[in-house]
């Protein structure tokens, strides 16, 4: 099982569309709720505030990133661990959506797949492994080759 964060999630998808679906559901990837908003606004910021998208892949990304998540093990603010993720957040000066992540990928034993640098450099405090979003992409090529045909 691998936890996935936004800053991974969000480039995943523009990258592979719906084919990553199946991909993440073989290496059993976990995000949060949160994931799909934090990406939904990664979107929002390329298309508004960076003009790198259009408007109509933006909406094409976010619906993509839903319908994903729908279909992968999806971590709800219900059942994360709040007391840890707040604890973490105050102990390591992190934002309560990172240490979040680190919560849950604490809380699974699973290595935690990330660009964020708050979470690269407090995330092996807490024994946890990161993976970085290119050897991640390698990891899943195998399953990627054959839910695209290639």
């Amino acid at each position: 099982m691998y936890v996935i964060d936004a800053s991974a999630y969000a480039p995943l998808i523009v990258s592979y569309g719906k084919a990553l679906t199946q991909s993440l559901q073989k290496v059993k990837a976990m995000i949060l709720d949160l994931t799909v908003y934090e990406t939904c606004n990664a979107y929002w910021k390329l298309c508004i505030k960076l003009h790198s998208i259009s408007k109509e892949d933006a909406k094409l990304a976010c619906v993509t990133a839903k319908n994903i998540a729908q279909k992968i093990h999806t971590c709800a603010l219900a059942d994360l661990d709040i007391d840890r993720a707040i604890e973490i957040a105050l102990k390591e000066s992190i934002t309560f959506y990172d240490a979040a992540y680190i919560a849950l990928a604490q809380r699974l034993n699973a290595p935690l797949v990330s660009e964020d640098q708050d979470i690269v450099a407090t995330a092996p405090k807490y024994d946890l492994k990161v993976i970085k979003l290119y050897d991640f992409t390698q990891k899943l090529r195998q399953f990627l080759s054959s839910s695209t045909g290639t």
